[in-house]
């Protein structure tokens, strides 16, 4: 049996309190490297060449296969990285918080409009006075800028590759109305339902002016603009990064929290 310890060393991981450990082997003509890639390969699963190579304690049996590389002259180093849970693998070993400025996108709270006291004046092509009422827009909404933001900074370790997972992010939209004597919109913002009727035009669509190729379809009668994914400032993840590191799996996750303002402003953004 070759001598303690000749062939086993540890490994230094991400987490600086976790270790791995290596065995080299000697690798013979008709030996195989198990299939560590497509399924989990524990120590005590290991073919006998390679367990041969070195004792191992029983607290170690079973670390799973994470890496296996050539070590010299018919000779290969297996890593062997601790074995987690699902809950382990979602726990992160290590979290701090960083202050960094982030660009926080407008929201739309509330738009309605209301008729004016006096009315809305106009004089056609041949000469005949029109009325109509006249529109005030009121809206309610945050202002986007730059802000200090908490950044939330989570570390993972695990021996197994970390399953995809949905991060939703805030997706603007920009929406636009206009009635006579009056028209606006809101660009770049996080916003409700929108519905914006048709009103006081012809309805004659101008031929060769807009998307041409496109049918105007309910268009027509009605503007209307989903609410988007998030219609106020939320937690959300910014960044999700996965590496493999001597073996082992690492993730960082920095989730952004909303600034501290319990303010809304109120008024029209500039068009």
């Amino acid at each position: 049996m070759p001598s303690i310890n000749a062939n086993f060393d540890w490994v230094d991981t991400p987490n600086p309190t976790e270790r791995a450990f290596s065995i080299t082997a000697k690798e013979g003509v008709h030996d195989v490297v198990p299939d560590f890639l497509n399924q989990v390969v524990l120590w005590s699963d290991c073919p006998q060449w390679i367990k041969k190579a070195e004792a191992v304690p029983e607290s170690l049996q079973g670390y799973t296969l994470v890496h296996a590389a050539k070590a010299g002259f018919q000779k290969r180093s297996f890593t062997f990285g601790k074995t987690r849970t699902p809950l382990e693998r979602k726990t992160p070993f290590h979290v701090e918080w960083v202050l960094r400025p982030k660009d926080w996108p407008t929201v739309l709270y509330k738009l309605w409009f209301e008729e004016g006291s006096l009315p809305l004046t106009a004089v056609d092509a041949q000469g005949a006075f029109h009325e109509g009422k006249r529109l005030h827009e009121r809206t309610k909404f945050r202002r986007g800028a730059v802000y200090p933001t908490w950044h939330k900074i989570s570390r993972f370790l695990a021996e197994r590759p970390f399953a995809k997972t949905h991060t939703p992010a805030p997706i603007t939209d920009s929406i636009h109305y206009s009635f006579d004597g009056i028209s606006g919109g809101f660009p770049d913002c996080l916003h409700p339902d929108c519905r914006f009727p048709q009103v006081q035009t012809s309805g004659k669509v101008v031929f060769g002016a807009g998307t041409q190729g496109v049918e105007i379809g309910g268009d027509l009668v009605a503007q209307e603009y989903p609410a988007t994914n998030m219609t106020d400032w939320e937690k959300h993840t910014i960044e999700d990064s996965r590496y493999q590191i001597s073996g082992m799996y690492f993730r960082q996750l920095v989730e952004a929290y909303p600034p501290v303002d319990g303010r809304e402003n109120v008024g029209t953004p500039a068009q």
